[in-house]
């Protein structure tokens, strides 16, 4: 094919392969006389076979003569639909398989180099296997020996009649076939010639799987049966249906022999035939070059590199999706004095290795992909950056070279290379260059900005999440932030509420501190005593009263004084009665409205919510939906205002009630001095025994008092009261603020919810990878305490809290989870410690506002330690156990590698810089290679690489060779079954041939390594 070294150059590529083609001896006649007309419609049905079928392989029974006229075909220019025609030689071994009834030999099937002449075939194995060909047992005593042709089997079948009774001579077919069928080798003699010189690593031999399933599994045929089929390299069988295939590998796997099973058409009929095993009807598809070497290389990578089926995965991808994938990257200048890049390089669509020693170029292409692929990392690329190939003096040089992306769709995308991203393009790869690599692994993670990294893994997160339920964000973070706005909402509302809790505590606290129990009682003592000595001088003053008024009863008079006076007295009792009763109706009616102005305040400020809320949604739902708002809040003015029209009125009428009672206290007021002055100039010494009646009651009331006078008894009664009730309050403001900082634990764990509802796509994922699970990444979202937690401490007063200071610290490693059972125990002792001395939960009770330092209020200390703040909802990933915080530079760049090989969801083309970095090679063979291997099952995966355990044992499709020749980048690649790649790859990733063998050579002198 014209394309075929365009196809090597790009490394291996998917193909049709069928090994076992009949040629028209036993297509037409099944080993009956073929006649040239019969050859010329095998040529023809050969060349008619469709192009995707580039493999073959010719088997013929008279091998020289048949096999050198497909050849011959093929030499003067027919055929060419195939790419490559293998030489197969069929021989029938000395097993036995079937039952007694039907007993049948097992055919061996052996696969020669294309390279190799026909004739040396003929020669050196064929007539090499003559003298140790045998005859069936039943017929070894004709002695038979002869060179095999045409006319010997024909002899050898009619004596064979010869020798059997007439009577059963229907029996016998004609006596070619006869002779033929009589004819067996053995197995170690095949082998033996196949070891020689000649054919040593250029034959393969397969197994027919039908003959051999027919060996039956029992304790004479056993061995053979293993023998037979573990000598084997392949084994094949002509399906009628492929759907059977990977159950039959499986059973193969299952019982410990040779499982690479291939679909040949083993055909024995033309195309046209209705008989399944006829030419075309194959469909084994090998991911491989079509050489005996790359037919060697597949089967040992099988379970890549092989599929049986209508079409590989990997080819329905392309077909389905060609501009996800890059054909060939173009690097060069149009001037002709510009030569450092002359590139034009065919890319494999599966995982290419790019390979060299340092300073090849290797980085400088990988760049130029990413450049053309519009890579959003630009910044951070290697040889294209200001300090290396894009520096100031070199900017006119790399102006005039321009990197080319083709894509599999036939479309291109140019760039020079001095071009920055574009930001109004699509980005079209993703790459991870070593620089941006080292630099996020690397980071601090007690940094601010430490958090890129897992913002990084956050972005390969995203790609889970179906577009559908992604509610137009571009971003994790932006989603993230949608889905958890009610919650956050929730959490500002509850942690205000807690506040106002705080407050109470702390004005209760403070109260209690303030006073003291015993010298109130001291107090209320001491008031008592005043307040009985004040009696017992008001019941002096009215026995002196009462003597005088005895004597002066007669007196007509100075009655008439004494009973006006008792009249004003009491019309002042009355007054001072209604007005206090007034002043407590003003003060209830001035709360109602400061209560309601409040409410009125906040319903307008939700009224500017629910304006702003109607905005967002119109946005959304439309603006034709405007007279018919989404959220519709009815605030009844009219019956406020009314409201408030009639407590204004009532608040006025009780103003001027008030006034009006202070100018009757007034008249009264004035009549009682009148009076008073009236009974002085009547009886002086009465008047003065009745001031100090008067003056004696006042002080016995001023000394009772009421509730709102802390200096009066009922006030200081009041207060004890409030001292003795105080516990109890605090410990109702206790539960109060639990119950507040549970809440927030709850609108916490409503925002949890939501993260693990967006992480559930790729925490299955993940659950599920075999990859994954291997590089010991787990995932869960979580409650997560922050370092930040240590501030919480940091408020109290080391010199008066003991251990409390270090027990508080240490809270996060006594917690099994953040589950509220387990941090409201831990929180609930705090409160303990901090209301007694020196932290101690069961010492003396203390203010505990002075557990503090004196730049922290008590109020700070309480809210920083309930509002949970220190919790944060974090989506936690582990390697081997470890939080991400805890992984070693080295350990981070695998866990960014394996998200961005095996969790990433998406499936343009991933690129690669050096990602073994800082890796064991235990590391890169068993977590690495996997992972890469996952990958190009999905995307192209395009990698540099110093590793031989990437390029070699990842067992790349492509190798891609960088050098450094007369100061001019140039590259070359196939795939490590060519010879010459395999002579670079070995040079640049083993440090040459001598230097692999003498590592070889140092391990084999250790029999537990050589066994193992």
């Amino acid at each position: 094919m014209a394309t075929a070294g365009l196809e090597r150059a790009r490394g291996t590529a998917w193909r049709i392969w069928d090994l076992h083609v009949h040629t028209p001896a036993s297509i037409v006649q099944h080993y009956g006389a073929d006649t040239d007309q019969t050859w010329a419609q095998f040529i023809d049905e050969l060349e008619a076979l469709p192009e995707d079928m580039t493999v073959i392989g010719i088997n013929d029974y008279w091998f020289l003569d048949g096999y050198k006229r497909v050849v011959e075909a093929r030499e003067s220019g027919r055929l060419q639909n195939l790419e490559a025609i293998f030489p197969v030689i069929e021989l029938r071994l000395d097993h036995f398989g079937g039952t007694d009834g039907k007993l049948a030999r097992v055919n061996l099937h052996v696969l020669f180099d294309l390279d190799l002449d026909p004739e040396v075939i003929q020669a050196q194995f064929i007539n090499a296997l003559q003298p140790k060909m045998k005859l069936a047992p039943s017929h070894a005593s004709l002695n038979w020996q002869g060179v095999i042709t045409r006319d010997s089997l024909t002899d050898l079948g009619h004596r064979i009649k010869e020798s059997v009774p007439a009577e059963h001579l229907s029996n016998y077919d004609s006596d070619l076939r006869e002779g033929f069928n009589n004819l067996n080798v053995g197995l170690d003699d095949v082998q033996a010639v196949l070891a020689g010189s000649y054919f040593k690593g250029r034959a393969l031999i397969g197994i027919g799987k039908t003959e051999w399933r027919d060996i039956k599994w029992n304790d004479q045929s056993i061995a053979a049966k293993k023998n037979v089929i573990n000598s084997a390299q392949f084994m094949f069988t002509a399906y009628e249906d492929t759907t059977r295939w990977q159950a039959d590998v499986e059973d193969l796997r299952n019982s410990n022999v040779t499982h690479q099973l291939l679909d040949c058409s083993d055909a024995h009929y033309f195309s046209g035939s209705d008989q399944h095993m006829r030419l075309g009807a194959c469909q084994t598809w090998l991911n491989t070059t079509p050489t005996l070497a790359g037919l060697a290389y597949a089967i040992e990578e099988f379970d890549r590199r092989v599929f049986v089926g209508l079409e590989p995965p990997a080819l329905a991808r392309m077909r389905k999706n060609p501009e996800r994938f890059i054909e060939r990257i173009r690097v060069g200048s149009d001037k002709e004095d510009r030569d450092l890049f002359n590139h034009d390089l065919p890319l494999n669509s599966g995982f290419v290795a790019v390979v060299g020693n340092k300073g090849q170029g290797k980085s400088a292409l990988l760049d130029c992909i990413a450049l053309g692929g519009n890579s959003s990392r630009s910044s951070e690329f290697a040889f294209l950056s200001p300090t290396r190939f894009l520096s100031a003096q070199n900017q006119k040089v790399a102006r005039e070279y321009r990197a080319e992306i083709v894509w599999a769709t036939g479309a291109a995308r140019q760039t020079h290379l001095n071009q920055p991203h574009d930001n109004a393009a699509p980005v079209l790869v993703e790459y991870l260059p070593q620089m941006f690599v080292e630099r996020v692994c690397n980071l601090d993670p007690a940094a601010d900005d430490a958090d890129e990294f897992e913002r990084e893994l956050r972005t390969v997160l995203f790609t889970h999440i179906p577009e559908d339920e992604r509610a137009g964000e571009k971003t994790f973070d932006a989603l993230l932030t949608q889905k958890t706005r009610t919650s956050q909402d929730d959490l500002t509302r509850l942690r205000a509420e807690l506040r106002t809790a705080v407050r109470g505590y702390v004005t209760i606290a403070a109260f209690r501190a303030r006073n003291q129990a015993s010298e109130v009682q001291s107090r209320l003592d001491l008031k008592q005593a005043d307040i009985d000595a004040a009696r017992k001088d008001l019941e002096t003053a009215k026995a002196a009263l009462a003597e005088i008024d005895t004597a002066s009863k007669d007196d007509g008079h100075l009655t008439a004084l004494m009973q006006r006076s008792e009249e004003i007295e009491t019309s002042r009792s009355e007054l001072t009665t209604r007005r206090s009763a007034n002043e407590q109706q003003q003060a209830k009616s001035r709360q109602r409205l400061g209560g309601m102005e409040a409410i009125a305040h906040r319903a307008e400020a939700i009224q500017a919510d629910v304006a702003t809320l109607n905005s967002e949604a119109e946005a959304l739902l439309g603006v034709e939906g405007a007279e018919n708002p989404y959220i519709q809040l009815t605030v009844n003015s009219g019956r406020y205002q009314a409201w408030l029209t009639k407590e204004e009125e009532s608040l006025a009428a009780l103003k001027q009630e008030r006034d009006q009672v202070d100018q009757d206290l007034e008249v009264q007021e004035q009549a009682r001095r009148e009076n008073a002055d009236a009974l002085a100039a009547a009886d002086s010494a009465r008047e003065r025994a009745r001031q100090r009646v008067l003056q004696s009651e006042e002080r016995v009331t001023a000394l009772v008092g009421d509730e709102d006078d802390e200096e009066s008894h009922a006030g200081l009664s009041s207060l004890l009261r409030r001292i003795d009730e105080a516990p109890t309050k605090m410990s109702e403001l206790r539960d109060e603020i639990m119950l507040c900082s549970r809440r927030v634990h709850e609108a916490l764990e409503a925002q949890l919810h939501a993260v693990e509802s967006l992480y559930a796509p790729a925490s299955t994922f993940i659950a599920q990878s075999d990859v994954v699970k291997n590089a010991g990444l787990e995932f869960n979202a979580e409650l997560r305490i922050l370092p930040g937690w240590r501030s919480v401490a940091a408020g109290l007063d080391g010199r008066k809290n003991g251990e409390f200071s270090d027990w508080l610290i240490d809270l996060p490693q006594r917690v099994e989870d953040t589950s509220w059972d387990q941090l409201a125990a831990q929180l609930r002792e705090a409160f303990d410690r901090l209301e007694h001395e020196r932290g101690d939960a069961d010492g003396e009770y203390r203010n505990p506002a002075t557990a503090l330092r004196n730049n922290t209020t008590i109020d700070d200390f309480l809210m920083s330690m309930f509002d949970l703040s220190w919790l944060e909802v974090r989506f936690g990933l582990t390697g081997d156990g470890l939080p991400l915080s805890q992984l070693s530079p080295g350990q981070r760049g695998l866990v960014l590698a394996l998200f961005y090989l095996v969790v990433d969801r998406r499936t343009t083309p991933l690129l690669l810089d050096q990602p073994e970095e800082n890796l064991d090679n235990e590391t890169i063979a068993s977590k690495l290679v996997p992972a890469i291997h996952e990958a190009a099952g999905r995307r192209q995966t395009i990698v540099v690489t110093h590793n031989a355990n990437l390029a070699i044992v990842g067992d790349a499709d492509q190798i891609v060779h960088c050098q450094m020749n007369d100061r001019r980048f140039t590259v070359n690649s196939g795939s490590i079954a060519e010879l010459d790649v395999a002579k670079f790859a070995l040079n640049v990733l083993e440090g040459t041939k001598p230097a692999f063998d003498n590592r070889r050579h140092k391990y084999e002198a250790f029999p537990e390594l050589s066994l193992s």
